[in-house]
């Protein structure tokens, strides 16, 4: 096992079975308990030296935390550097094991490390482990650690002396895992109730380590299990409140495992197909004759329905009352006091009102330029649009037929905007916010190359990034810089409450203007918020096979093969069935009705 430039073998095996082998910090970042190294032609002996070792417990009942680089072609990982890689393992390693060999000793990096290790063995020794696996190498041991005693494997017992040497015991009685609830009635795509797993711990046995964690898996694993499957353990119980499966099974079993702990297995179950949609033919119950993709207007009785590239409007009496076409496939919504907007990847921007009055404006490109891409739309307290493009421009419109106004030009494009009072806040392509006033620029701000969303909320500015969370206090121009509660963002829905944030594993919050997370839920990859309501309580979020899920308190109880959406206030959910929408309370989409919720 070879890199460029280095000649050896240096093995590493964390304990987790979530970590991937080669890493150089251990699970939950602490230290390893044994850094063992040796010459690649020395990796059979390696080898059988960890795998006896892993078969015995620290002295706090855990598994030994080994570092064993199991690759057998790159030796680290890809993109790592090398040196550096072992640099910061070593000393985070309690004890490192060297395997004296004829050709241990003709190896630089060998060497390069056997020094190392020498300079961190402290005073009274015990950090550095010789192992004379060859008792020819005994005359090629240099000078400076020569001292240090080594263990010959001619030994009857040496194993044994090694591992007292390096701390650990013979693996007696564990702590034996348990399920804490039963598991049963799962259904695919729905998040399954809180699952808890707890540790039996035998007389006599020490506690679980206070950095333990339990991983869960499914059997078989084509049931497609998803959600957090690494939980720590707390007050001896590990809590898994965001599992759910991407397919239907007839029997399904979950597996709890845990470092130097008897797995757990629970009783058979099965995973069922989602469930039909709600009766759609009570007859006072309103629906609509349309296909495609419901957006409630503000009101949240009005309807607008997005089909292929047809925007219709919906009264509050769902009858249709006007419709126009876009040119290219939808980019971007804005939601005004009364009003919605829709703007398309060419450039076009459709203005609609509740009572079916719609309009479409072209927003002319720039000179010479060949896309017109929008980059943001937001509506002022007048419902007057404004509508930002990545070419700088930033147009303002209204529903009332007036020529689009050309606002500011920003130079360095326009990724997010909002209207703030008199005021304009334009997010870059080069990351920096700036302050618009009358069309003079004002203040600027350093945000981050990618910017997501932007929005008021209770007399802040927050702007969401990928990789941070920005809040602006424009009276004080104080600005705060938060990284975000989860992974890299990829999509978000900003509200005048909370903001919906998700990341590219399906890892999503909803937070508030003071940047506390009020909801944690978790969805399949690629998914999408695309409707909020009752302080984040109740979430609809569109999957990437193009169905929509509903989200109530964390957790996902209804998927829809077809678009559903929610209104603001929470108390009417628009459901299709691929040739009509129905008007019901959410409360009827599965999981019973939330609090506050009405007809």
């Amino acid at each position: 096992m070879t890199t460029a430039g280095r000649d050896t073998v240096t093995t590493a095996a964390a304990h987790d079975p979530a970590t991937p082998s080669g890493g150089a910090v251990p699970p939950g970042g602490g230290q390893w308990d044994v850094f063992i190294s040796y010459a690649r032609e020395d990796y059979i002996q390696a080898k059988d030296l960890h795998d006896a070792l892993s078969g015995c417990v620290t002295a706090q009942g855990g598994a030994p935390r080994i570092y064993l680089d199991v690759s057998r072609t790159s030796g680290t990982p890809l993109g790592v550097d090398w040196q550096t890689f072992l640099e910061e393992a070593l000393p985070r390693s309690r004890h490192v094991v060297a395997l004296y060999s004829a050709t241990y000793f003709d190896k630089p990096v060998c060497q390069w490390e056997l020094h190392e290790a020498y300079k961190l063995n402290p005073p009274e020794g015990g950090r550095l482990i010789p192992l004379l696996i060859d008792p020819g190498a005994a005359a090629k041991v240099p000078y400076i650690v020569n001292r240090i005693n080594w263990i010959p494997t001619t030994r009857p017992h040496w194993i044994e002396e090694v591992r007292r040497a390096v701390g650990l015991r013979t693996a007696g009685a564990r702590t034996a895992l348990r399920f804490g609830t039963s598991v049963g009635g799962a259904v695919v795509g729905h998040t399954l109730t809180p699952v808890s797993v707890t540790g039996s711990v035998p007389e006599g046995t020490p506690q679980w380590p206070a950095d333990g964690t339990v991983t869960l898996s499914a059997e078989p694993a084509g049931a497609g299990l998803t959600g957090t499957l690494t939980v720590p353990v707390v007050r001896n119980t590990a809590l898994f409140t965001d599992l759910a499966f991407r397919g239907a099974a007839a029997e399904v079993r979950l597996v709890a495992t845990a470092p130097g702990c008897e797995p757990a297995t629970t009783a058979p179950f099965a995973v069922g197909a989602p469930e039909e949609p709600p009766a759609w033919d009570e007859p006072d119950r309103p629906a609509l004759t349309a296909r495609g993709r419901p957006v409630f207007f503000p009101d949240g009785r009005a309807l607008a329905v997005l089909d292929g590239r047809t925007l219709t409007v919906h009264t509050a009496g769902y009858e249709a009352a006007g419709a126009a076409e876009l040119s290219d496939r939808p980019r971007l919504w804005a939601r005004g006091r009364r009003l919605l907007a829709v703007a398309d990847w060419s450039g076009r921007v459709l203005l609609a009102g509740p009572e079916g009055r719609v309009r479409a404006v072209d927003l002319p490109a720039r000179r010479g330029a060949r896309l017109n891409v929008p980059g943001a739309l937001a509506f002022d307290a007048d419902d007057t649009l404004y509508a930002g493009a990545w070419g700088g421009t930033v147009w303002r419109l209204t529903l009332d037929g007036t020529a689009p106004e050309r606002v500011l030009e920003h130079r360095p494009g326009v990724q997010v905007l909002t209207v703030d009072g008199e005021s304009l806040l334009v997010g870059g392509l080069d990351g920096r916010l700036t302050r618009y006033t009358a069309g003079r620029a004002g203040a600027e701000h350093a945000l981050e190359p990618m910017l997501l969303a932007m929005a008021r909320m209770r007399g802040f500015v927050l702007a969401v990034g990928e990789q941070r969370i920005h809040r602006l206090d424009p009276a004080g121009g104080r600005l705060l810089q938060v990284s975000q509660p989860i992974g890299a963002v990829t999509a978000t829905l900003p509200g005048e409450e909370l903001t919906a944030i998700v990341d590219a594993a399906g890892h999503g919050v909803c937070f508030d203007a003071e940047l506390a997370v009020r909801v944690g839920f978790h969805s399949v990859p690629g998914a999408r918020p695309v409707a909020a309501a009752q302080g984040g309580r109740l979430l609809v979020l569109a999957h990437p096979d193009g169905s929509y899920a509903l989200v109530r308190d964390g957790r996902t109880t209804y998927v829809s093969r077809h678009p559903m959406t929610l209104s603001g206030d929470g108390l009417r959910a628009a459901v299709s069935d691929g040739e009509r929408i129905l008007i019901v309370p959410p409360g009827e989409l599965a999981g019973g009705p939330a609090q506050g919720e009405r007809a």
